[in-house]
């Protein structure tokens, strides 16, 4: 991985803890989520317009925009059903560690992507760093707890699951075109799907209320949730996905960061050993 593609991927991975990190002052969430979603399609039709007239829009590359809007769209599906049922501190490490074990399987079975062992142990080190960031202790029987309640944990599996099939279909999108305008589009499409299931839920959203009493948290929602998944791509067109997929979880990083010094939030040791793991995992990657 390039110097320059990594520093891609931390500035993404800041953006997405800077996202969640003001969503989580919001108490109707979900619909925070769908009111973002449209305001960066707004934000971004500038960029969207100039990279339509000066790059090309192949037809092959519609199908990959289908699949990822479909994908997309499950993967807020399964998450809203997987935090019905779980914690958030408990499904969200699940939830993380999933996707990059997912993407390397897939890469493997059907796209024939080989790397490095290296890589391997870097992905591999990430993953456990991830699944124990919110463990009281070291002991593996603690870890293993994650999954033994399958009735509960389903839905975050398959939250992961999505979120895999998303990275490894952008991947194959970003091949053919522009990375950030292929993104855009899904963007759209992300959007008019999550607003239908809201639409279909008994509570009923007032999305302008939410923008009059979060106007700053809206604004910066929708600047940094499409920049967190555009980079993501625009890195997808030179790197392996599967390595891609695992430096994004760097943003757990950022967003412990953001809950110390903003927040004030208390971290232990298991924590700060997960972080340690994390960056890790990310410096073999680097080097592999």
């Amino acid at each position: 991985m390039s110097t320059t593609i990594l520093l891609v991927l931390l500035f993404a991975a800041l953006c997405h803890a800077v996202w969640n990190a003001v969503s989580k002052q919001i108490e109707e969430r979900d619909s925070f989520f769908t009111l973002i979603l449209g305001v960066s399609v707004i934000l971004y039709l500038p960029l969207a317009v100039y990279l339509f007239s000066t790059s090309p829009f192949p037809p092959a590359a519609v199908k990959w925009l289908l699949l990822s809007t479909c994908s997309e769209v499950l993967y807020f599906v399964a998450l809203a059903k997987a935090y019905q049922t779980n914690n958030l501190s408990h499904a969200y490490p699940v939830l993380r560690g999933t996707a990059p074990i997912v993407t390397t399987i897939l890469s493997f079975l059907f796209f024939g992507a080989t790397i490095a062992w290296t890589g391997v142990i870097g992905i591999a080190v990430i993953v456990v760093g991830v699944l124990m960031m919110n463990q009281k202790s070291f002991s593996p029987k603690e870890l293993g707890s994650l999954l033994t309640d399958w009735s509960r944990m389903k839905w975050v599996f398959l939250a992961g699951a999505f979120s895999a099939c998303s990275s490894m279909i952008d991947g194959m999108g970003a091949a053919m075109m522009s990375g950030l305008l292929f993104k855009y589009v899904v963007f759209i499409g992300m959007f008019a799907g999550k607003w239908m299931i809201d639409k279909r839920t008994e509570t009923k959203t007032d999305y302008l209320s939410l923008v009059k009493r979060y106007p700053v948290q809206t604004a910066a929602g929708g600047l940094f949730v499409f920049i967190s998944n555009s980079l993501a791509v625009y890195a997808m067109q030179t790197t392996p996905v599967t390595y891609v997929a695992s430096v994004r979880e760097i943003s757990i990083v950022f967003a412990t960061l953001i809950g110390v010094i903003w927040l004030k939030e208390q971290v232990s040791i298991v924590k700060w050993v997960s972080i340690g793991m994390i960056l890790s995992g990310v410096l073999i990657i680097k080097l592999s």
